[in-house]
Protein backbone atom coordinates (compact mmCIF):
# COMPACT_ATOMS: atom_id res chain seq x y z
CA UNK A 1 0.00 0.00 0.00
CA UNK A 2 1.50 3.12 -0.87
CA UNK A 3 1.39 6.73 1.40
CA UNK A 4 -1.45 8.21 -1.32
CA UNK A 5 -3.98 5.05 -0.85
CA UNK A 6 -4.70 5.87 3.14
CA UNK A 7 -4.24 9.20 3.22
CA UNK A 8 -4.61 12.48 1.65
CA UNK A 9 -0.93 14.21 1.25
CA UNK A 10 -1.20 18.18 0.81
CA UNK A 11 1.60 20.75 -0.47
CA UNK A 12 1.61 23.91 2.10
CA UNK A 13 0.67 27.28 0.13
CA UNK A 14 3.51 29.79 -1.91
CA UNK A 15 3.00 32.46 0.38
CA UNK A 16 3.11 35.39 -2.44
CA UNK A 17 0.39 33.16 -4.37
CA UNK A 18 -1.74 34.56 -1.38
CA UNK A 19 -0.43 37.05 0.87
CA UNK A 20 -2.04 40.67 0.36
CA UNK A 21 -2.13 44.34 2.37
CA UNK A 22 -3.81 44.43 5.59
CA UNK A 23 -5.74 47.49 3.76
CA UNK A 24 -7.35 45.28 1.51
CA UNK A 25 -11.15 44.47 2.81
CA UNK A 26 -10.91 41.00 2.04
CA UNK A 27 -7.60 40.60 4.02
CA UNK A 28 -7.51 38.32 6.82
CA UNK A 29 -4.57 37.99 9.44
CA UNK A 30 -3.06 34.19 9.73
CA UNK A 31 -0.06 32.70 11.57
CA UNK A 32 2.15 30.59 9.66
CA UNK A 33 3.87 27.46 10.78
CA UNK A 34 7.30 27.39 11.50
CA UNK A 35 10.19 25.37 12.03
CA UNK A 36 10.03 26.54 15.66
CA UNK A 37 6.48 24.95 16.23
CA UNK A 38 7.35 21.90 14.69
CA UNK A 39 10.82 21.17 16.26
CA UNK A 40 9.43 21.65 19.72
CA UNK A 41 6.83 18.99 18.58
CA UNK A 42 9.81 16.78 17.85
CA UNK A 43 11.47 17.61 20.80
CA UNK A 44 14.40 19.19 18.45
CA UNK A 45 16.53 22.33 18.96
CA UNK A 46 15.66 25.46 17.17
CA UNK A 47 18.83 27.06 16.51
CA UNK A 48 17.50 30.38 14.85
CA UNK A 49 17.99 32.95 17.47
CA UNK A 50 15.27 35.83 16.53
CA UNK A 51 11.71 34.62 15.40
CA UNK A 52 10.96 35.67 11.77
CA UNK A 53 7.28 37.70 11.80
CA UNK A 54 5.04 34.47 11.56
CA UNK A 55 1.86 36.95 10.50
CA UNK A 56 0.69 37.56 7.36
CA UNK A 57 -2.81 38.75 5.68
CA UNK A 58 -4.09 36.75 3.22
CA UNK A 59 -7.22 37.25 0.80
CA UNK A 60 -10.29 35.04 2.39
CA UNK A 61 -10.87 33.46 -0.59
CA UNK A 62 -7.52 31.97 -0.78
CA UNK A 63 -7.84 29.99 2.00
CA UNK A 64 -9.14 26.47 2.27
CA UNK A 65 -9.12 24.26 5.81
CA UNK A 66 -7.12 21.75 4.10
CA UNK A 67 -3.82 24.49 4.02
CA UNK A 68 -3.89 25.16 7.91
CA UNK A 69 -2.94 22.21 10.78
CA UNK A 70 -4.79 20.63 12.88
CA UNK A 71 -4.91 17.24 15.75
CA UNK A 72 -6.41 14.67 13.43
CA UNK A 73 -3.36 15.26 10.35
CA UNK A 74 0.76 14.71 10.34
CA UNK A 75 2.96 17.64 8.68
CA UNK A 76 6.24 16.54 7.19
CA UNK A 77 9.01 19.63 6.35
CA UNK A 78 10.01 18.75 3.31
CA UNK A 79 14.02 19.89 3.62
CA UNK A 80 14.32 17.79 7.21
CA UNK A 81 11.74 15.00 5.85
CA UNK A 82 11.06 14.44 9.47
CA UNK A 83 7.22 14.07 10.42
CA UNK A 84 5.27 15.62 13.25
CA UNK A 85 2.03 14.52 15.26
CA UNK A 86 1.53 18.24 16.29
CA UNK A 87 0.55 19.14 19.67
CA UNK A 88 -3.44 20.82 19.60
CA UNK A 89 -1.92 24.43 20.46
CA UNK A 90 -0.23 24.27 17.10
CA UNK A 91 -3.38 23.68 15.27
CA UNK A 92 -5.13 26.23 12.92
CA UNK A 93 -1.47 27.75 11.49
CA UNK A 94 -1.03 28.19 7.73
CA UNK A 95 1.32 25.21 6.17
CA UNK A 96 3.55 27.06 3.87
CA UNK A 97 4.91 25.32 0.44
CA UNK A 98 7.77 23.25 2.60
CA UNK A 99 5.33 21.31 4.75
CA UNK A 100 3.35 18.93 3.91
CA UNK A 101 0.07 17.81 5.23
CA UNK A 102 -0.77 14.35 5.56
CA UNK A 103 -4.46 13.92 6.39
CA UNK A 104 -5.36 9.74 6.76
CA UNK A 105 -8.86 8.48 5.38
CA UNK A 106 -7.68 5.22 6.93
CA UNK A 107 -7.58 4.37 10.50
CA UNK A 108 -4.69 4.72 12.04
CA UNK A 109 -2.80 5.76 15.14
CA UNK A 110 -1.01 9.21 14.89
CA UNK A 111 1.78 8.56 17.56
CA UNK A 112 2.46 5.59 15.94
CA UNK A 113 2.71 7.06 12.40
CA UNK A 114 4.92 9.44 13.30
CA UNK A 115 7.35 7.42 14.64
CA UNK A 116 7.15 4.90 11.75
CA UNK A 117 7.43 7.57 8.71
CA UNK A 118 10.29 8.94 10.94
CA UNK A 119 12.78 6.03 12.12
CA UNK A 120 11.50 2.68 10.37
CA UNK A 121 14.01 1.56 8.34
CA UNK A 122 12.35 0.50 5.38
CA UNK A 123 10.40 4.03 5.71
CA UNK A 124 14.27 5.51 5.36
CA UNK A 125 15.83 3.95 2.82
CA UNK A 126 12.53 5.11 0.75
CA UNK A 127 13.29 8.47 1.75
CA UNK A 128 16.98 7.98 1.22
CA UNK A 129 16.27 6.97 -2.29
CA UNK A 130 13.81 9.69 -3.20
CA UNK A 131 16.32 12.38 -1.88
CA UNK A 132 19.37 10.73 -4.39
CA UNK A 133 20.95 13.30 -6.82
CA UNK A 134 19.33 16.59 -5.19
CA UNK A 135 21.52 19.63 -4.76
CA UNK A 136 18.72 20.40 -1.76
CA UNK A 137 17.81 16.96 -0.52
CA UNK A 138 14.28 17.66 -0.09
CA UNK A 139 11.05 15.33 -1.29
CA UNK A 140 9.01 16.23 -3.94
CA UNK A 141 5.00 15.56 -3.24
CA UNK A 142 4.69 13.18 -5.72
CA UNK A 143 7.46 11.30 -3.58
CA UNK A 144 5.88 11.16 -0.33
CA UNK A 145 2.64 10.01 -2.30
CA UNK A 146 4.28 7.26 -3.45
CA UNK A 147 6.26 5.67 -0.46
CA UNK A 148 5.06 2.24 0.18
CA UNK A 149 3.88 1.46 3.76
CA UNK A 150 3.32 -1.95 5.58
CA UNK A 151 1.40 -1.52 8.67
CA UNK A 152 0.20 -3.13 11.81
CA UNK A 153 -3.41 -3.62 12.65
CA UNK A 154 -4.84 -0.40 14.59
CA UNK A 155 -4.76 -1.94 17.91
CA UNK A 156 -1.23 -2.59 17.53
CA UNK A 157 -0.35 0.51 16.09
CA UNK A 158 -2.04 1.87 19.18
CA UNK A 159 0.38 0.06 21.63
CA UNK A 160 3.10 1.10 19.73
CA UNK A 161 1.76 5.06 20.00
CA UNK A 162 1.50 4.24 23.64
CA UNK A 163 5.22 3.20 24.12
CA UNK A 164 6.30 6.35 21.81
CA UNK A 165 4.21 8.75 23.67
CA UNK A 166 5.98 7.37 26.75
CA UNK A 167 9.26 7.47 25.16
CA UNK A 168 9.18 11.24 24.31
CA UNK A 169 7.46 12.32 27.70
CA UNK A 170 10.95 10.19 29.31
CA UNK A 171 13.57 12.17 26.82
CA UNK A 172 11.75 15.23 27.65
CA UNK A 173 12.12 14.81 31.69
CA UNK A 174 16.10 13.56 31.19
CA UNK A 175 16.46 17.27 29.20
CA UNK A 176 14.90 19.15 31.85
CA UNK A 177 16.90 17.26 34.71
CA UNK A 178 20.36 17.90 32.90
CA UNK A 179 19.53 21.41 32.40
CA UNK A 180 18.71 22.16 35.95
CA UNK A 181 21.87 20.33 36.43
CA UNK A 182 24.08 22.87 34.60
CA UNK A 183 21.92 25.45 36.37
CA UNK A 184 22.97 24.30 39.90
CA UNK A 185 26.38 23.77 38.71
CA UNK A 186 26.65 27.91 37.09
CA UNK A 187 25.20 28.98 39.75
CA UNK A 188 27.58 27.13 42.40
CA UNK A 189 30.72 28.29 40.21
CA UNK A 190 29.36 31.79 40.28
CA UNK A 191 28.98 31.54 44.18
CA UNK A 192 32.29 30.35 44.94
CA UNK A 193 33.83 33.27 42.03
CA UNK A 194 31.72 36.27 44.05
CA UNK A 195 32.98 34.44 47.64
CA UNK A 196 36.40 34.55 46.12
CA UNK A 197 36.59 38.00 44.52
CA UNK A 198 35.09 39.24 48.03
CA UNK A 199 37.59 37.84 50.36
CA UNK A 200 40.30 38.95 48.09
CA UNK A 201 39.08 42.26 48.47
CA UNK A 202 38.78 42.50 52.51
Amino acid sequence: MKLEDCANVIQGTFINRIQTSNLNEESKIVYLLTLKEFNETLGLSYRISQDKNTQIYVRKDKLSKELFTDSNSLVMHTLSQKVAFLHKQYSGLLLTNNFIKIEFTKQVDLNFMEWYLNEHPAIQRQIAFFSEGSVISSLKLSHIKDIKLSLPPYEQQKQMGKIKILQKKKEKLLKEKVYLEQQMVHQKLVNITSQSTQEEEK
